[in-house]
Parts: structure tokens; sequence; C-alpha cells
């Protein structure tokens, strides 16, 4: 009795096997997994042969379990070829038919609608289609809807648009009229203006060779002078040693002035003609060396002070005694009271220098607690006496640094003390010349105004507006998109930017560059935006806009795929289409 059962249950068994592993039965007339599309091919009357044309064999392989054709059409209904990337027709009655991978034909999840994936039984799919069919349905209504007003919307949009184009081209034309009568009007001005100026240039640059001339001639005389002062033994030459007994050329700042310095200043030569000096050493020397101002027109200017005279005084002139000038530079009758004040004037300049830099001194050193100076500072005469080398090297400083001071007053008056005014003809030919420049300049401004007006509507004019000028409703406009970080401006053919909500500057993300979406109509569903500002270490950031039909216009997302690369979706009835008859009557496969 045991025997008989555990048959029984082995026959039953083996009845489920070869039932879950039979061919799928056929489904309204053709094999599961076939689209109404390929029922042609699979014809049981007769051999079936693979679709790739490769093998023919008995109608009885097909949906057999086993993979026969290299392309896998021999088992359309059954997981069997799910490596040959085989697909299984939903037929999904009462909504969308759907193909899926074969590799998901009884895995135990429901793919078509309809449950026709999962003929073996594991698990029981209910029939959804329906439900589904009626919302999809209903959604593609609400979308008929919205692209009929849409597309009455872009009507609009393009009559809008014609009408601003011929706008432009006509307020064009008007401004091509103005234009060409200021370039008149600006011709006529110019040729008055160079008429005018030049018998003004003329006069000017007379004026101009005049003064150089005398500049010139001043120079010369200045130089000639210099050359006297520092020919000591007047010899006609200026050498080595007469360069390094002045402080004014150690160019290191050293204290002395080495031989290199020296022959530095003589253009690389021991000694120096006077013509030389004048012609190409003058120039350079003149820059350090300060020419001491004399009381009257021949008079003989005093030597430079002698070291250690940096606090002199005019009360108490016994403490140093004056240095005779040169031989030969007698100080005439009636000059030493004009050449003493001016020498003195120039040593108390230079006791108000050492007092500063004294001040300076005391305000950078380091004192004790309590803000006396140390004991070495408390007696000068003695501090003096130590170190007698150090007070004269200071006294150079402070002479060096007067005349710095000096030579800094003189470049700025000789900025101010530029060429004489102009005569009074001079003056009435400048007169004239800039009343004829303003008045061309008036015209021109007005010609280059016209014209740019006229080259901003040719830019608008250019731009490539769709076929019928529907996205003119566009241009000029900028939208606005915020999502968790940041806000996203789009203006239309010109630009695209992002901007942190929390503050922060805007980053460009690229301008107007051009329609992306292909030939053809779906030409103008794409924008792209170019050049944007680069990435560190990468590329220029640029923005990809993907438009579709909508009763608005609105920046409705963006996003950032690849790095750099912004892509944004906007809605706008410019791209609304006329529906056509497939959108106007609903479909089902029976």
């Amino acid at each position: 009795m045991a025997r008989l059962y555990f048959i029984g249950l082995v026959t039953v068994g083996l009845t489920l096997q070869c039932l879950a592993s039979s061919p799928p039965p056929d489904f309204n007339g053709r094999p599961r997994g076939v689209a109404k599309s390929k029922i042609g091919f699979y014809d049981s009357s007769k051999p079936f042969t693979c679709l790739d044309g490769s093998r023919t064999m008995p109608y009885d392989h097909v949906n057999d379990d086993f993979c026969d054709c290299p392309d896998g059409s021999d088992e359309p209904g059954t997981p069997a070829c799910s490596s040959l990337s085989g697909k299984f027709h939903c037929a999904n009655k009462g909504h969308k038919p759907a193909n899926i991978p074969a590799s998901r034909v009884n895995d135990g999840i429901c793919d078509c609608c309809d449950g026709s994936d999962e003929y073996d039984g594991r698990v029981q799919c209910a029939d959804a289609c329906k439900e589904l069919g009626a919302r999809a349905r209903e959604e593609a209504r609400r979308l008929l809807e919205v692209q009929l007003r849409g597309h009455q919307i872009r009507l609009e949009y393009s009559q809008q648009g014609a009408a601003k184009q011929e706008e432009r081209k006509a307020e064009i034309a008007a401004l091509e009229v103005q234009l060409n009568a200021h370039q008149s009007e600006a011709d006529r001005l110019k040729a008055l203006k160079e008429e005018a100026e030049a018998p003004e240039t003329e006069a000017k640059d007379a004026h101009k060779k005049a003064w150089e001339e005398e500049k010139a001639a001043k120079a010369k005389v200045e130089a000639e002078e210099a050359f006297r002062q520092l020919d000591a033994d007047s010899d006609g030459s200026l050498t080595v040693a007469e360069i390094q007994a002045r402080k004014e050329f150690d160019k290191d700042q050293s204290g002395d002035v080495s031989e290199e310095e020296a022959k530095e200043w003589l253009g690389g030569e021991v000694t120096r003609a006077v013509d030389y000096f004048i012609s190409d050493l003058w120039k350079s020397i003149s820059d350090v060396y300060v020419l001491p101002v004399a009381a009257e027109e021949g008079a003989t200017p005093p030597p430079p002070p002698a070291e250690g005279d940096a606090e002199p005084a005019p009360e108490t002139p016994t403490e140093e005694p004056a240095v005779p000038p040169p031989a030969g530079d007698e100080v005439k009758p009636g000059e030493t009271d004009a050449a003493s004040a001016g020498f003195d004037e120039s040593l108390l300049a230079m006791a108000e220098v050492e007092e500063r830099a004294n001040q300076q001194r005391t305000e950078v050193h380091d004192f004790p607690e309590g803000g006396n100076e140390p004991d070495r500072f408390d007696n000068d005469d003695d501090y003096r006496d130590d170190d007698d080398d150090d007070d004269d090297d200071y006294d150079d400083e402070a002479e060096m640094a007067e005349q710095r001071k000096y030579l800094a007053e003189r470049d700025s008056s000789a900025e101010d003390d530029g060429m004489p005014e102009y005569d009074a003809a001079t003056q009435e030919l400048v007169r004239v010349a800039d009343a004829a420049r303003g008045a061309f300049n008036d015209a021109e401004k007005k010609r280059e105004d016209v014209q740019r007006q006229i080259d901003d509507l040719n830019k608008k004019v250019n731009v490539d507006l769709g076929p019928n000028q529907e996205f003119q409703a566009l241009q000029g406009n900028c939208y606005d998109f915020t999502d968790r970080e940041y806000t996203y401006t789009m203006c239309a053919f010109d630009r695209i930017s992002q901007k942190p909500k929390n503050g922060g500057s805007e980053t460009s993300l690229g301008t107007w560059g051009k329609w992306d979406g292909g030939d053809g109509a779906s030409k103008y569903t794409v924008m792209q935006y170019e050049n944007g500002l680069n990435c560190w270490n990468g590329p220029n950031r640029s923005g990809m806009v993907k438009l579709r039909c909508g009763e608005t216009n609105e920046l409705v997302s963006a996003a950032e795929p690849n790095r750099c690369e912004y892509h944004f979706e906007f809605v706008t009835p410019a791209v609304c289409e006329t529906p056509s008859a497939q959108h106007t009557n609903s479909h089902e496969e029976l």
C-alpha cells in the first residue's frame, strides 16, 4: 500500500514538472511572447525559420525552453534565450503593449500588467491593465488639452514675433537714414576740425621747439657749471678721484665711493672731458648731484657743507668754520648776504632732517622698563667722543638725505614749472580748434549712438527665433528655478547662471550658442549655452535646455549629470505642435 502511495506521488510530481517545462500555450492565436507585428513569422502549419534566417526547424521547437536560434527568436515566451538579449512581448490588453527582457519571464515578479510573463503559476499576477490604461488615457487627454491650448498660444506667439521682426526691421531702416545724416554732418565737421588744427599744430610746435631749445641751453649751462664744480683741479677733465671725493656718488650707501662706482659714473673710463660729460654723463649725474643755487646770475655758488656739520644753526656759526670757496671763485661784493642766507636755509633744512631721524631712531629702540633710554645715551658728549667716526657717518647720512629731499622737490617743481603759456595769437588758434573739436565730437557721439542702436537691433533680428518667430516671446526674458542649494537663471538667447541660495557670487554656466535638437522640427527642442566659467582643472561650464510643451513659460528642473555640464527642462507653448490623428484617437491592442 505504501509503495502504491509513493508511486502516485512520483507520478503527480513528474506530471507537474512536465507542465511547467512544456511550451506555454498560444495567446489569441499566436505563441506567447510574440508581438502582433511578428505573427506572420510564427505559422504552426509549417517549419519555423529563425528571424535572422540562420536555421529552419520543426515548429514544435518554438517556446520549448531550449534556445535553438542564434538570435533567440525561437523562444519569445521563455527565458531560455535571455543570454542573447531575447525579448518577451507583453500584450497588456486594455493598456499599452510592452517588451521586456526575456530574463524576467517566470522570475517571480509581475512585469507585464496582464501577468503574462509569470505563466508557470508560482505567483499570481492580477490583471491591472484596465486600471493603468484608464489612467494613461486620462493623462493623454490632459496632455492633449495642454497641447491644444499651448498650440493656440504658439500661434499667437508667431503672429507677435513676425510683427516684432517687421517692426525691428523698419526701425533699423529709419535709423540708417539718421545714421547717414549724422555721418555727413560728422564728415563736414571733421574737415573743419582738421582745417582749424593745422595752424594750431604749427603754432604749438613752434612754441614747443623754442621752449625745448631754451631748456637745452639751460641744461647745458647747468652741465658746464656742474663740471666746473666737480673738476676740482680745473684741468678740463673729470677723474675717478674727483668723483670719489663726492658722497653723492656712493651708490651702495657704504660710506665711501669705490673706484668701481666712480668708473661707472664716468661711463667705464677713468677720466672724461667736458664735452662727453655734457652730452652723455650729465643726464644721469643730475639725478644725484645738486647744483647749489647762486644768489644772483653769475655769482659763484657755495660749496656743500663740510662733514661734521649735521646740526648747524645760524646763531652759533663759530662751532664749525665755514669752508672757503674753491680758489678763483671769490664772492663778489654785495653777494655775501644772499649766498649766506641760502646756505643757512640749506643747513636748517638738514638740521630738521637730522632731528626727524633722531626721533625715528628713538622710537624703534627697546628702552628699559620705565620708559628711559639706556645710559649710553644719557651723555651726548661722551657718546660722541667715544665714537666720532659713527657721528661723522651720520652727518654724511643727514647731508645725503637732505640732498635726496632736494632732488625730489626739484623734480616735483620741474613738473609744475612746465612750458610757458602760449602767446595771445596761439591761444586764439587753440580756442578755435577746441571749438571745432567739440562740434565734431558731439556729431561723432550722435553717429555712434545711432550705430549702436542699429547693431543691437541687428543682433536681435539675426537670432534664430524659430521658423515662424514663435520664440520671440522668450527673447529678453529670464526664468528662475531654485533647488536645495542654488537658484538657476536662464535668460533666453542670452545666458544661464547659478547663484547660491544663501548668498554669494553668480557663476556663468554659458552664453547662448545654438539650437541643438537635430534636424527638422526637433531642432527647436534643445538649446545649447556654451563657454561658461571655467571649472578648476576642468572644462568650461555649459548648459543644455530641453524644451517641452506647456501652457506657460517655466524653468522646471536643473541637474548636473556630468562635471560642469548642466541639464535643464523648460516648458513653453512655443514648442506645442498641432495634435496629430494618433493623439486624438485612443488605441488599444486587442
